[in-house]
């Protein structure tokens, strides 16, 4: 199937999946003032449990020994294992150079407890969201973008119940729109569909084969009576087929 005729079956909800492939969770222990592994990486959708074995510590996201608003998580690690899931939304929300997050145990940061985790993800968020009701309207993907795997495009903080068109590319053009910028410049196809009463849409999918190596860009415009020129954008959406 054509990346043309798959994206208009998803828009007509033909191509309709469960949820996205079933994800894995890996384990970092605490081993006195160490955690092991202490560098990981994994697949976005992927958790990690810190394993707790003695003592108080800290499971805090950064490379200082201070707890500050920016953190993108911070757990107490004592007397029971904490579990983090690295999901795309969370990536989007949360974005760090090369998806890589530190993280220190804040009381015994001075001995060198320290660790990160690297995330693979075929989903990248390009920017250029426009502000409406509910702040910039966020869209994420799940799932690995391999050859017959299970996905989803999930749309939040859109007005409710309002007119969207997700817009589909190929390349960035990143062209002006509507006083914002639309990215996947020139347009492909556009599918019109209307979000929930929460503001949300999710788009099911399965990969079809023949993609791989296929950069494809999203993004939606929303009717909003709140956003200039009475256009919300959510940011703009790269999935790297693989």
């Amino acid at each position: 199937m054509s990346f043309s005729r798959w994206m208009i079956a998803a828009g007509a909800g033909l191509v309709l999946a469960g949820s996205a492939s079933a994800q894995q969770t890996v384990q970092v222990d605490q081993l006195g003032l160490s955690f092991s592994p202490q560098d990981i990486t994994i697949d976005c959708g992927d958790s990690v449990e810190w394993v707790w074995t003695q003592g108080l510590h800290t499971v805090t996201e950064g490379t200082d020994p201070v707890v500050d608003p920016e953190d993108a998580f911070h757990y107490i690690l004592e007397d029971f294992n904490v579990t983090h899931e690295f999901s795309t939304k969370f990536l989007f929300e949360n974005p760090r150079a090369g998806n890589v997050y530190d993280y220190v145990c804040i009381p015994h940061l001075a001995f060198g407890m320290i660790g990160s985790v690297t995330v693979d993800c075929p989903w990248v968020n390009e920017g250029f969201a426009k502000a409406g009701v509910n702040g910039e309207p966020l869209l994420y993907g799940n799932g690995p973008l391999t050859s017959g795997s299970a996905g989803e495009i999930k749309l939040e903080d859109a007005a409710p119940s309002a007119l969207s068109i997700l817009f589909v590319g190929l390349s960035a053009g990143n062209a002006p729109f509507k006083g914002g910028t639309l990215t996947p410049v020139p347009i492909l196809l556009s599918f019109s569909l209307t979000t929930s009463g929460a503001g949300e849409l999710t788009l099911p999918f399965v990969t079809p084969a023949g993609l791989a190596g296929v950069p494809v860009y999203f993004q939606y415009a929303i009717a909003d009576a709140a956003a200039t020129q009475g256009v919300a954008l959510s940011n703009a959406m790269r999935g790297d087929f693989q």
